[in-house]
């Protein structure tokens, strides 16, 4: 530990871990510079819930930047990179 004025003392081992946290809670600002992992081809964007068609276009091939189990993080027409249903693409 290391006494610091005015603001007390601090705890390496909490301080290393809350920023092994932050860093592990940001990963999703990597993702625009990361290598593709694969492509995929919107199929339509007729949602029940959210408005995908202002984010996706029928017919265009996108990059996928990530992907889990329900979801694919592509880079979308606003050029940001979003989370979208797996049933709205079929692979390219």
């Amino acid at each position: 530990m290391i006494w610091l004025h005015i603001i007390g003392t601090i705890d390496y081992t909490n301080t290393w871990t809350m920023i092994k946290r932050t860093v592990a809670a940001m990963i999703h600002l990597s993702w625009k510079n990361r290598e593709t992992i694969k492509k995929v081809k919107c199929v339509h964007t007729d949602a029940k819930k959210y408005l995908v068609h202002n984010a996706l276009t029928t017919g265009k091939i996108y990059d996928v930047k990530n992907e889990t189990e329900e979801f694919y993080y592509i880079i979308d027409n606003s050029g940001k990179v979003g989370g979208f249903y797996k049933e709205y693409f079929q692979d390219a």
